[in-house]
C-alpha cells in the first residue's frame, strides 16, 4: 500500500522551519513506536514523504516527529493527521500547517499501568490553524481565529507576569485539547467506516444466502436457513442503529466541549488584551512619575541664596502689580507676608536642601518672616534710614531694648554651645551686620547662645 505524507512546519515567529522530520508507526506486535521514513524540510518548510506498507485491514496509528537522540523522549510535532484512502491502494496523509513549539514543548506522560517512563514524549508542535472537520452524521466547526499567538509583553509586576503566564499556559493546553478532540473525531470516523465495511460484507453474505435459497426447492432445511437469514438481518439492523446512535451522541458531546473551549479561549484572549493595555498605561504612568521625581529631587537638592529668592519674589509681585495696571484694574497689591525656614551660617542665609535638613549640623535653622509692602503712590516722603547697631555680647533683654529704641524689630534665634567656653544667653552673630542701614520698623535677626 502506497502512502503519501505531506505538511508544512513553521517556527513560532511564522518563518519556515529548517530541520528534518520522521514518520513513526506503532508496531502492534512489539508494542513500540518505530521510525519508518525520514525527510528534510525545504526552504518553505514543506515536506513530502513516500512509504510502502503491507496492506492491513485497519490503518496503523501514526505520528510526525522530530529526530531525537537516544534515551531522550520523542519530540512529537503532530499526532494522527487527516487520512484519505483513494482507489488503487493509495493512502494520503496530510498534517497541514504545524507550528513548532521548540523549547516550549509540553511534556506528556502517563505512569499508570500499563504505561511506563518509556511511553513518555514531548509534544513539540501544534496545528497552526485548526481546520474544519466534516463528518457524515454531524458537522463540527472550530474557530481558528480564537487560537492565535498572543503578543509578547514585558509585565511591570510579578502579579501581571503570573496572570499572563497562567493564561498563556491555559490557551496552549486548550489548543492541544482541541487538536486531540479533532483527532478523536477522525478516529471515530475511521472506526465508523470500518464498521460500515463489515456491515456491507455481512449484507453481501445475506444476499448470497438468499440467492442460494431462491435457486433451490423449498424444504425444511431451507426454511431454517431463511429463518436464520432473517435473524441475521434483524441483528445487523439493530447493530447499525445502535452504532449510529452512539456515534451521534459522541459527536454531539464533542461539539459541546469544543464550543465551550472556544468560549473560554475567547475570554482568555480578551483578558490578555486588557492586561496588555493596562501594562502599557502603567508603564507610561511610571515613566512620567520617574521624570517628575527626578525633577523634584534636582530642585530639592539645589541650595538657593535667600537674598536671591526674596528679590525674585518681590520682582514677581511687581510684575503682578504692573499687569493689574495694564488691565485697568482699580486695585493694587497690599501687604504680602511669608514664613520661610532658612539656614544661617556665619553672616549669610540660604534655603537649605533636603540633605541639610536631615543632617542639621551645617548651621542654624530658623524661621524668617518677610513682609512686602506696596509703595505709596501719593507721597514721596521717606523716613530716614536707621543704622544697625552692634548686638555682640548683649543679652536678649538688652538687645530687644536697643532695637526698640532704634525703631527696629528684633528676631531671635538660638544656638546650643554646650561644652564650649562661650557665655550662655549672649548674642554671637546678627543679620544684617552692624553699620547696615534699614528703614524704621525692619527686622534684625540676632543669634543667642543657649545650653
Amino acid at each position: 500500500m502506497q502512502w503519501s505524507i505531506t505538511g508544512t512546519v513553521f517556527e513560532a515567529d511564522g518563518k519556515p522551519a529548517t530541520s528534518q522530520v520522521e514518520l513513526q508507526i506503532y508496531d502492534m506486535a512489539r508494542q513500540v513506536w518505530r521510525s519508518v521514513v525520514k525527510g528534510s524540510l525545504n526552504s518553505k518548510g514543506d515536506f513530502a514523504l513516500k512509504l510502502d506498507l503491507a496492506e492491513e485491514q485497519i490503518l496503523p496509528a501514526v505520528r510526525l516527529c522530530e529526530p531525537s537522540k537516544a534515551k531522550e523522549p520523542s519530540r512529537v510535532l503532530a499526532e494522527g493527521g487527516l487520512i484519505k484512502v483513494e482507489p488503487g491502494k493509495l493512502v494520503r496523509l496530510s498534517y497541514g500547517d504545524i507550528e513548532r513549539l521548540g523549547s516550549n514543548a509540553v511534556a506528556r506522560s502517563e505512569r499508570a499501568a500499563p504505561f511506563t517512563e518509556a511511553d513518555d514524549y514531548l509534544l513539540a508542535g501544534m496545528p497552526k490553524e485548526v481546520a474544519k472537520v466534516t463528518l457524515s452524521m454531524a458537522t463540527i466547526r472550530l474557530n481558528p481565529q480564537l487560537i492565535r499567538a498572543q503578543p509578547q509583553v514585558q509585565p511591570i509586576s510579578s502579579t501581571h507576569l503570573k496572570v499572563q503566564a497562567d493564561l498563556s499556559k491555559q490557551l496552549e493546553v486548550q489548543s492541544l485539547e482541541l487538536n486531540q478532540k479533532a483527532q478523536l473525531i477522525t478516529t471515530l470516523e475511521r472506526a465508523k467506516q470500518t464498521t460500515d465495511n463489515d456491515l456491507k460484507q455481512a449484507q453481501l453474505k445475506v444476499q448470497t444466502l438468499e440467492k442460494q435459497l431462491q435457486s433451490k426447492p423449498a424444504s425444511a432445511g431451507n426454511e431454517q436457513i431463511e429463518l436464520a437469514t432473517h435473524q441475521i438481518k434483524l441483528q445487523l439492523n439493530e447493530q447499525i442503529l445502535r452504532q449510529s446512535t452512539e456515534f451521534e451522541l459522541s459527536t454531539a458531546s464533542l461539539q459541546r466541549n469544543l464550543n465551550q473551549k472556544n468560549i473560554e479561549i475567547a475570554q482568555f484572549s480578551d483578558r490578555l488584551e486588557q492586561l496588555s493595555k493596562q501594562r502599557s498605561e502603567a508603564a507610561a504612568e511610571a515613566a512620567n512619575a520617574r521624570e517628575e521625581s527626578e525633577r523634584l529631587k534636582s530642585q530639592m537638592d539645589t541650595q538657593v541664596d535667600a537674598g536671591e529668592l526674596y528679590t525674585n519674589i518681590a520682582r514677581q509681585l511687581q510684575q503682578a502689580q504692573n499687569k493689574l495696571n495694564e488691565d485697568g484694574v482699580p486695585y493694587r497689591l497690599g501687604k504680602v507676608s511669608m514664613n520661610l525656614k532658612t539656614l544661617v551660617n556665619g553672616n549669610s542665609m540660604t534655603l537649605p536642601t533636603l540633605a541639610e535638613l536631615d543632617k542639621r549640623n551645617s548651621g542654624i535653622f530658623t524661621d524668617v518672616a518677610l513682609e512686602y509692602l506696596p509703595q505709596s503712590s501719593t507721597s514721596q516722603n521717606t523716613e530716614p534710614l536707621v543704622t544697625v547697631p552692634d548686638f555682640s555680647d548683649l543679652t536678649e533683654t538688652l538687645a530687644r531694648r536697643l532695637a526698640s529704641d532704634l525703631s527696629l524689630q528684633l528676631e531671635a534665634a538660638y544656638q546650643s554651645v554646650s561644652g564650649s567656653t562661650q557665655s550662655i544667653g549672649q548674642a554671637i552673630r546678627q543679620i544684617p551686620a552692624k553699620g547696615s542701614s534699614l528703614p524704621p520698623g525692619d527686622s534684625v535677626l540676632v543669634v543667642f547662645t543657649q545650653a
